[in-house]
């Protein structure tokens, strides 16, 4: 399927985290064509359930790895090719466990990252343990235990002994990054500039008055050209780790289009039993809602979406309002993140799910008929 359109913009103020604001004349018009193209799974069936939210895509975008918690293996899917290479079988128990539930990431080197609770291992990509990164005695006071966990975590290209990781704390919904060096197994703790604000969203559950979880605003991380971002979907801005000079700066964008934050505050807490977290969930997904940044390395530029849901009044049966579509909005930043672009897109009529930059364009997941697709949303020109 292609099509094409001119997309109006806006003059955008962009403004850095210091007072200083700059006007910035950025393109008029956005060309986009959208293409799908369907994955070969040969005679397998591929693992869709988690909707590609347990897997990870390679340094070079070449495969992506996608965890299928059915038979404790790993889907390889050429994106070349558009077919399933093959599957790797892992251990869930013994000398070669990754356990329940892993969090699996390519490191630079195509060996397994698997996280969860006090579990940092590497694997290689035939199922067998390499290396346990100790993290848990390294930084016990966080790792040690299941008050934190680790949200993401990257490997530093140039020093493989270094790993940059962000940690959540669950009770505070508290961000923060922790740096770690394995060869002297030390570790630092960064802390993340006016970050207090979105926990400040957080929103409790309680069922029969007892904590049964929470609902917050969470934080998106992005490791790309040595820098660790951090974003959240209540703020329009991101915090940037600079891992050569140590240091965290704040970029900020209040647009026209999007503007700079969520205006609606959810209570501290919720009683589960009284149905009150449906219309929480309705009130925050019906504002804007700023998504993750990715990294489009062929034309050295970030992209963002955003959206505004759509909802009718029927209920799912979890007891929540039925989603009918979404306002995508697309965000064009470059290396420096200066605002380049951003217009609404009017093709895309859903919230985007797991999506990547892969030679200048944009995957975006797709279920079709329980097949494995993905839309191509290719800019032509800004």
């Amino acid at each position: 399927m292609k099509l094409l359109t001119g997309i109006l913009l806006l003059l955008l103020a962009s403004s850095c985290s210091s007072t200083e604001e700059k006007k910035a004349t950025i393109s008029d018009q956005i060309k986009v064509s959208l293409d799908t193209v369907m994955i070969d799974p040969g005679n397998e069936f591929l693992y869709l359930q988690d909707e590609l939210y347990s897997s990870s895509l390679s340094d070079d975008k070449s495969y992506l790895l996608n965890f299928n918690r059915k038979d404790n293996s790993a889907e390889k899917i050429d994106l070349n090719q558009l077919v399933l290479d093959k599957k790797i079988q892992y251990e869930k128990e013994g000398p070669n466990g990754i356990g329940d539930y892993p969090q699996l990431s390519i490191l630079p080197n195509q060996n397994l990252l698997v996280l969860n609770y006090r579990f940092h291992k590497i694997f290689d990509q035939n199922g067998q343990l390499l290396r346990d990164l100790e993290l848990g005695e390294i930084a016990k006071e966080y790792l040690g235990g299941t008050d934190y966990y680790p949200r993401s975590l990257y490997q530093d290209e140039i020093n493989p002994e270094r790993f940059l990781g962000v940690i959540t704390h669950w009770e505070s919904n508290t961000d923060f990054i922790l740096d770690f060096d394995l060869k002297n197994r030390t570790f630092k703790k960064i802390e993340l500039p006016d970050w207090a604000k979105n926990s400040e969203r957080y929103v409790k559950i309680l069922y029969d008055g007892n904590d049964a979880g929470g609902y917050g605003s969470g934080a998106y991380p992005l490791f790309a050209n040595g820098d660790l971002l951090i974003s959240s979907n209540a703020f329009n801005e991101v915090q940037v780790y600079d891992s050569e000079g140590d240091s965290v700066y704040l970029k900020k964008w209040d647009t026209p289009l999007l503007g700079y934050k969520k205006e609606y505050n959810p209570p501290k807490t919720v009683e589960y039993t009284s149905g009150g977290i449906k219309d929480v969930e309705r009130k925050i997904g019906e504002e804007i809602s700023y998504g993750s940044f990715f990294w489009d390395e062929k034309n050295q530029r970030y992209f963002r979406f955003s959206d505004k849901k759509h909802y009718s009044d029927e209920l799912t049966e979890y007891d929540t309002y039925v989603s009918t579509g979404a306002e995508v909005y697309l965000s064009i930043f470059d290396k420096e993140f200066n605002l380049l672009a951003e217009a609404q897109i009017p093709e895309l009529t859903k919230s985007p799910n797991v999506h990547f930059a892969k030679d200048g364009n944009i995957w975006i997941f797709e279920n079709i008929d329980d097949e494995l697709a993905f839309v191509i949303v290719k800019i032509e020109d800004i």
